[in-house]
């Protein structure tokens, strides 16, 4: 076997020019998929990460009438004992040690106006000190403001408040329909304007404490939802049915992001359409290696009986031209994954600015995406090129060992 495949080795190099149109073309192939694993990697881990601390949470608990009517933010369909709620998740040997951060939460929709001018938004408040760490708007906030330290105090989408003309400083008036359904009234400070890199962030939202939405929506002690941050993420379905099974209350709904966030269905099959996308970029590369192979195999007809009288057998032909095509898969699977490695490291710590591309969309998606580095995918994308080009060569090599001897040797270079 060995010296089967040193022969394959030399015949590597027997027509460069061919070789190289090989290699090539598994390069940039592999190279393309390394690129679009990274790039995609870090594009959904930016949806995940928006959507979760601003949303629903790894696990998010609820009412089950709430549920039923989220897309409209109901202020009046709330937990009443939210703080009972959150002992229970916090004393649970199971669950407590999983949780990083929780926070009660009240989202509720506005209608902004300043100036003559109106903008639709979206009110998020919970404890500062808790939202701090999930939104992290605090190091989003521009020079000359400053992040929630006091009641009636607001921050703001860089992007609404030039809609709407506010600046640092200014009063913002909210009236919204609270949870007796009456129209209320409060003033607020508009302490800071942040800009956040994600648009429907900067666009729409503004930010206000916990205390002060309850006192708008006279929604006394309930909260709208309890937002749960876990240690890791993929604990979110575990963690989800053990609060199930824990809190006994039927109109109480919990359930992790994967059951009530668009966003994982978005991903799931995003992912899916990549990865049949990477499978026909793989295989255009393996294609000509195989087309090459085929060429190679009519040309040493002669060689290849041969071979035969010398006394090897189909199989050994057929492993020599398998070789062949594999080592040349090989080589440029090495070289596309080196070059996609390389570029993805460049930019996983400089970014990639998409701002004027995604400045009309409203996805949670940070403007700057870095790409993700992942030492297994890199891996596969190795293995992925050489065991497609090894596939592809399967045809000619067994082309090349199914030969007749003496038809072979009759012929004439």
């Amino acid at each position: 076997m060995i010296h089967l495949l040193r022969m394959a080795w030399r015949n590597v190099g027997r027509n460069r020019r061919r070789s190289l149109l090989a290699v090539v073309s598994v390069t940039i192939a592999i190279m393309g998929v390394v690129l679009l694993q990274g790039m995609t990697g870090g594009l959904i881990d930016s949806m995940v990460k928006n959507s979760t601390s601003s949303d629903s949470g790894h696990v998010r608990i609820t009412t089950q009438r709430f549920l039923d009517r989220q897309r409209f933010l109901p202020v009046d369909e709330n937990l009443m004992d939210p703080a009972a709620l959150e002992t229970v998740v916090r004393n649970d040997p199971v669950v407590g040690p999983e949780v990083r951060r929780m926070v009660e939460r009240v989202r509720f929709a506005v209608l902004l106006t300043h100036g003559g001018k109106n903008r639709p938004a979206v009110a998020l408040a919970g404890d500062p000190a808790v939202e701090r760490d999930l939104l992290r708007l605090d190091r989003a906030i521009l020079p000359g403001g400053r992040y929630l330290a006091g009641e009636r105090e607001a921050i703001m989408g860089r992007k609404l408040a030039e809609a709407l003309d506010y600046h640092v400083g200014d009063t913002l008036k909210v009236m919204a329909v609270g949870a007796d359904h009456a129209l209320h009234l409060r003033k607020f400070t508009i302490v800071g304007l942040f800009e956040s890199g994600v648009n429907v962030m900067d666009e729409r939202m503004f930010q206000i404490g916990l205390e002060d939405a309850r006192k708008l929506l006279r929604m006394g002690d309930t909260a709208q939802q309890i937002v749960i941050m876990l240690q890791d993420q993929e604990d979110s379905d575990m963690v989800a049915a053990r609060l199930r099974e824990r809190i006994d209350d039927p109109t109480v709904h919990v359930a992790s992001w994967t059951e009530n966030n668009d966003i994982y269905r978005m991903v799931t099959f995003a992912s899916t359409v990549y990865y049949l996308f990477y499978l026909c970029v793989a295989l255009l590369g393996a294609i000509i290696i195989g087309n090459i192979l085929m060429m190679v195999v009519m040309e040493r007809r002669r060689e290849i009986g041969v071979l035969r009288a010398m006394g090897f057998e189909r199989g050994e032909i057929m492993v020599l031209f398998l070789a062949e095509g594999t080592s040349l898969g090989l080589i440029g699977s090495v070289v596309g994954v080196t070059l996609g490695l390389a570029v993805n490291l460049y930019f996983h710590f400089h970014g990639m600015d998409f701002s004027s591309m995604l400045e009309v969309g409203n996805f949670p998606v940070d403007n700057v995406i870095y790409p993700k580095i992942s030492i297994l995918n890199t891996l596969l994308a190795l293995c992925f090129g050489t065991v497609t080009a090894a596939l592809m060569s399967l045809s000619p090599s067994w082309r090349a060992a199914r030969l007749p001897v003496a038809e072979v040797m009759r012929m004439t270079d």
